[in-house]
């Protein structure tokens, strides 16, 4: 008797380790991303910008997605179609619930575009949709028709303006509340908004009613917890010493630093954004094309790159957009660079072109950075460089936000004209196609009062991007996007300082989180795994 209860008690303690065991295995994580500042709201119709993405990517979802290859894959649509110019047809799926239980219906999906299209539903999209005649729902078929071609419409479904929302949370918690820390989110992606405390984290939980089952089940992290972190050197100690687990907002003198470091991995790809040298086209000296045309042989943007920016970015072309928004006609964009003009760096050919501008002695030009120490180096840089030619730098450094209003023309001189001779900047395209870069930085209508930074108006220009905009054959659109970059490497209104690299850290413990140029937009958290299982 005592040794079959012996029996029976070894045999139960031996269970309870082995459930102990399976309890551990199968406990969920709490993984730590540290951002560079807080989030403005938890909504995925204001969130246009590499902070505020990185939590809602994780809460929504659109019927399309990118994948790492920058391919338009199905997420919430099990498929879709293009059958013309003005048409697009989604075939939504079925089967998806709400990570409050409730299905997702035709009527969210709708709601969802209808909001993003409005010019008043709160949302930053509204401009994304200005070729949209019609949204019509046919049974669970999503169709979008459009008054006239537009090439890039079909990445919009699957940027922040193509996320589905909970109509009926949106409406129970008002247009004021929703998106914030009282308000919250109801949408279909594989976390579940809990709690932010303004300037300090924002606490995600696995969404336990998550449509995809697969995915829901090989997801360990239970908890994500996003912290706010402002200084460089904080958040990169943070990360040195296992108190955050991951980051994609790392400081450019630090990169060496991590990289050395043997306890976390550092992830370096293409992304779409890059940083310019505005040159200011609306007021002397810089509306006189040679002085561009000098400054832009002046500056060895190669030996910059190799020396101070390193892996932080690749040296700029002619190109007003790199290697990650080349899209279908990338090789087409490699052989365009093989003959197409060049501004290396030559100090013979610059003092040539200064000496026929109106300025061939020099002068003394305003340049406006922000607070960033890698503005500031590239600042220098151009401050030396340009003595070659007798043209003294002053630097202005401004803010993060008066940065911002520079660059988008909100401050003007006596005359209303942008308030700087140059400016260092930088643009993050929204999808990867060229017209990204295209229409945010040489469109007339932006010169004024938007971020066409170098102020440039070329009615030739506008016309010619008007018209690659129109034309869905990607070669024909290639022929048209390349007479247009002809004339603007000749005007020369901005200098292609460096195409960024976008680097990620993350502790050693941890693989699968892998990012992309299409992180701003993707960022997949659920993917994360202990490392070796």
């Amino acid at each position: 008797m005592r040794r079959i209860f012996l029996g029976t008690a070894i045999t139960a303690a031996f269970l309870l380790v082995l459930i102990g065991c399976a309890n551990k295995k199968d406990a969920g994580i709490t993984f730590t991303i540290a951002l560079s500042e807080d989030i403005h709201a938890v909504d995925p119709g204001t969130a246009w910008n590499f902070i505020d993405n990185q939590v809602t990517n994780q809460i929504t979802e659109g019927l399309v997605t990118f994948d790492a290859n920058n391919n338009i894959v199905p997420l919430l649509a099990r498929g879709w179609t293009q059958p013309d110019d003005l048409t697009y047809v989604y075939e939504v799926r079925d089967d998806v619930v709400f990570s409050d239980g409730s299905k997702m219906t035709m009527d969210d999906v709708l709601f969802s575009f209808e909001r993003a299209r409005d010019p008043d539903g709160g949302t930053w999209f509204a401009g994304f949709y200005q070729d949209v005649e019609s949204f019509q729902v046919n049974g669970w078929q999503f169709v979008i028709k459009l008054s006239q071609p537009n090439a890039i419409f079909k990445f919009v479904p699957a940027t922040g303006a193509g996320r589905i929302i909970s109509k009926a949370h949106y409406e129970k918690v008002g247009a004021e509340r929703f998106g914030t820390p009282e308000g919250g989110i109801i949408a279909t992606g594989p976390f579940v908004f809990k709690s932010w405390t303004s300037g300090q984290e924002i606490t995600l939980v696995k969404n336990t009613n998550y449509w995809n089952q697969p995915v829901r089940d090989a997801n360990i992290v239970d908890t994500l917890v996003y912290k706010v972190i402002p200084e460089d050197t904080t958040r990169v100690i943070a990360l040195q010493n296992g108190s955050v687990d991951f980051s994609v907002n790392i400081p450019a003198d630090s990169l060496d630093q991590l990289a050395a470091d043997p306890n976390v991995t550092m992830t370096v790809v293409g992304a779409y954004s890059m940083t310019t040298l505005s040159l200011n086209t609306q007021r002397p000296p810089m509306n006189d094309r040679n002085v561009r045309q000098a400054v832009s042989h002046a500056l060895d943007l190669g030996a910059f790159q190799q020396n101070i920016l390193k892996t932080a970015g690749t040296a700029g072309t002619v190109l007003p957009f790199g290697a990650a928004l080349y899209g279908e006609n990338a090789s087409a964009w490699k052989d365009y660079l093989k003959t197409a003009p060049q501004y290396d760096f030559n100090l013979e050919r610059a003092r040539e072109r200064l000496a026929r501008s109106g300025y061939p002695n020099g002068f003394t030009a305003k340049l406006i950075i922000s607070e960033s120490s890698l503005a500031g180096s590239r600042a220098l840089y151009v401050q030396e460089s340009l003595k070659a030619l007798g043209i003294t730098v002053e630097i202005v450094r401004v803010s993060g936000d008066e940065h911002d209003t520079y660059q988008a023309g909100g401050i003007v001189d006596a005359n209303g004209k942008r308030d700087y001779d140059m400016l260092i900047g930088g643009w993050e395209a929204d999808y990867p196609d060229p017209y990204s870069n295209i229409e945010a930085l040489l469109v007339s209508s932006q010169a004024a009062d938007g971020y066409n930074s170098a102020a440039y108006a070329n009615p030739a220009v506008d016309a010619l991007i008007e018209a690659q905009l129109r034309e869905n054959n990607a070669g024909a659109r290639f022929e048209i996007q390349k007479t247009l970059m002809d004339i603007v490497v000749e005007d020369a209104p901005y200098i292609p300082f460096d195409y960024t690299t976008r680097q990620s850290v993350i502790n050693k413990k941890y693989s699968g989180l892998e990012i992309s140029a299409a992180w701003l937009w993707n960022l997949p958290v659920h993917t994360v795994r202990l490392a070796g299982k």
